[in-house]
């Protein structure tokens, strides 16, 4: 951005600039056209833009019905061109950003003013530097004056007294939050246009307020303004933006109508609709105020003779008084009694109001003008048939394809920004095409297409607004939660039994678990204690095979069995430790723990292997059926050992 001088804009020609006269018979016959709508139609742009504004803030029928439109358009975005760590990092960014929020309120103002003018706002901060010591602090945290458009100040530097003018520095700020989009007023935006080339040089004009606020020196707007618009405002001059600082969405016209780079609001076309609409809802609150509620009128009852007519004898001053003192301490005290010498009369005039309402004159002018505004006055209700829904739908996107075309462009205006800015991969996106809500038929096709490989799952998921890769992501994410899961039962099941079978051993004075039908102390298969399964002698393996290394039925913890040339192989070693694995599982657990610390202290190596083949006896024991299956392993596995 620049200052620049005063730059003269052209105006707008007037009403009777063509030569030709639309009406050649005004003569003859009544102008149909100068009807009473056409006295009141705007002359000048910014009339427009003061008009348009304030239907859309007081008709509340309008202004939904115009953010419903822009947000129908307002899906997904697909990021394209670009890795998937940057598209990640993008999706991120944007969600912070508040992109649709952003794009929302584009529209809006799209749709009111017929212009949207957008910038990124990027932030920077101030600091002011002591010229003699050199040290820059920021100027939120500083004591300074603003005096002849300087900031003067002392150093509060120990080394340095400085006192006078102070340098100024701005710094761009690096933090992502910070980034935001500037929305302008079309009121302060002024518009150089080149008719041939289509150029447009954009212009603030500087509101008098702000420069005024500037000029006194309120810090707060001081320390928080770029320093190009502070020139401005000291040389009394409009803010020049660089090209493509801007970027202006906005109604194009016909190419008859000259509007020198603006962009005309859709709502001036149904002016005399609108003003019609407003018409019968100002005689309709006339009709409210007047005709709804019903006048109360009392009257004496008159008599059936001379004598007897009340109205011939008593005063009428009298009867007003105290009839209306009747109502006044009725509305005081509801239950009080009244007393009145003759009866008398109430009429209730009025209340015809309802019958009196345009109501279907306002429901039918409200249908003319959301029509003429691109807006189905059935969707707007949510009253569309199911029949005519997709075709209406489809005529209803096409009508504004270019309010889509638009966001798309603003969206991928932004991108090139902030990947600008943040020295990020270039990115292009766009917002995903309306689909019908009611298409079930094109949503199951897609998903055959894509599980026969014929097209991209994300394509056929996108429509049910699911991320292909986060799903992914999510499914591993499951399926190793399950696993860690899984494993935490299966080991806080194997503890639990081992406690229980340990507690039963003690209870019993057995050192070896008991299985159901053997006698007190018995091995399982009817050995003595002492024996291994099978009947075997101590020490002896199952089935009466040879004794285990280390003898007795303990483990050997010296070392390895050695082969017959003294050498120990590592199969030999997985063989050792599997074997004493299965002899480790029928021993209490102090037994096994002590047992296993002199393994370590021996041979760490052993140790480590016999670890590991108790926890994957016990696993597959587990899977197998508990501890039933786990001795049926101990006495398998001892006999496949051997």
């Amino acid at each position: 951005m620049a200052a620049d001088a005063q730059v003269t804009f052209p105006s707008f020609p007037g009403a009777g600039s063509h030569s030709d006269k639309l009406n050649r018979f005004t003569g003859y016959f009544p102008d149909p056209y100068l009807d009473y709508a056409s006295t009141q139609m705007p002359r000048s742009l910014y009339d427009v833009f003061q008009w348009a504004e304030y239907v859309w803030l007081t008709y509340g029928v309008y202004r939904i019905a115009s953010q419903r439109v822009v947000r129908y358009f307002l899906t997904n975005i697909e990021l394209m061109d670009a890795s998937d760590d940057e598209k990640q990092k993008y999706e991120e960014f944007l969600k912070n950003f508040k992109i649709m929020s952003e794009l929302a309120l584009a529209g809006d103002n799209l749709m009111t003013y017929g212009n949207s003018f957008v910038s990124l706002r990027i932030p920077f901060r101030r600091y002011l530097e002591c010229p003699k010591c050199h040290l820059s602090r920021p100027i939120e945290g500083m004591n300074y004056s603003w005096s002849g458009w300087k900031f003067q100040g002392a150093c509060n530097s120990p080394k340095c007294n400085y006192s006078g003018e102070f340098s100024r520095i701005d710094r761009r700020s690096v933090e992502q939050d910070k980034l935001g989009v500037k929305h302008w007023s079309p009121y302060e935006i002024r518009i150089l246009y080149h008719p041939i080339t289509a150029e447009h040089t954009y212009y603030w004009d500087i509101p008098a307020w702000f420069r005024a606020e500037i000029k006194k020196g309120t810090k707060f707007y001081l320390e928080q303004t770029p320093w190009e618009v502070i020139e401005a405002i000291k040389n009394n001059q409009m803010l020049k933006f660089n090209r493509d600082y801007i970027y202006h969405m906005r109604e194009e016209v016909v190419s008859g109508v000259t509007t020198f780079g603006w962009g005309i609001p859709r709502i001036l076309g149904n002016f005399k609709q609108a003003w019609y609409i407003q018409t019968l809802k100002r005689y309709n609150e006339a009709i409210a105020l007047d005709y709804i509620v019903p006048w109360r009128v009392i009257t004496p009852h008159p008599g059936t003779s001379r004598e007897a007519d009340p109205i011939l004898h008593m005063n009428m001053n009298n009867f007003q008084s105290r009839v209306l003192s009747m109502f006044k301490q009725h509305r005081m005290d509801p239950a009080s009694i009244h007393a009145l010498p003759f009866p008398i009369n109430m009429q209730l005039l009025g209340a015809e109001g309802k019958n009196l309402a345009p109501v279907e004159l306002i429901d039918h002018g409200t249908d003319e003008f959301l029509n003429a505004q691109g807006v189905p006055a059935e969707l707007y209700r949510g009253t569309l048939q199911v029949q005519a829904m997709p075709v209406a739908l489809r005529l209803f996107e096409r009508t504004w394809v270019h309010l889509v075309q638009s966001q798309n462009d603003l969206l991928n205006w932004l991108f090139t920004k902030i990947s600008d800015r943040m020295n990020w991969e270039n990115m292009s996106g766009r917002l995903q095409p309306v689909t019908l809500a009611d298409d079930i038929e094109k949503k199951q096709i897609q998903l055959q297409l894509a599980a026969g490989s014929m097209i991209s799952r994300q394509t056929a998921w996108a429509p049910f607004n699911i991320n292909f890769r986060e799903e992914i992501k999510r499914m591993f994410e499951e399926e190793e939660y399950a696993q860690e899961q899984m494993a935490q039962k299966q080991e806080r099941a194997a503890q639990k039994q081992e406690l229980q079978t340990t507690m039963a051993q003690g209870a019993a004075g057995q050192l070896v678990p008991t299985m159901p039908g053997a006698a007190p102390g018995m091995m399982p298969g009817g050995g003595a204690p002492g024996m291994m399964p099978g009947g075997g002698a101590p020490g002896m393996m199952p089935g009466g095979g040879a004794p285990m290394p280390g003898g007795a039925g303990m483990p050997m913890v010296a070392g390895s069995a050695p082969t017959a040339a003294g050498q120990v192989t590592p199969d030999d070693l997985m063989l050792q430790a599997e074997q004493i694995a299965y002899q480790m599982l029928s021993m209490p657990y102090e037994m096994r723990r002590s047992e296993l610390l002199k393994i370590k202290k021996s041979n760490e190596t052993l140790h480590a292997l016999v670890i590991s083949k108790m926890q994957t006896i016990r696993q597959q024991a587990q899977t197998q059926g508990g501890f039933a299956a786990l001795q049926q392993a101990v006495g398998a596995g001892a006999g496949a050992g051997m």
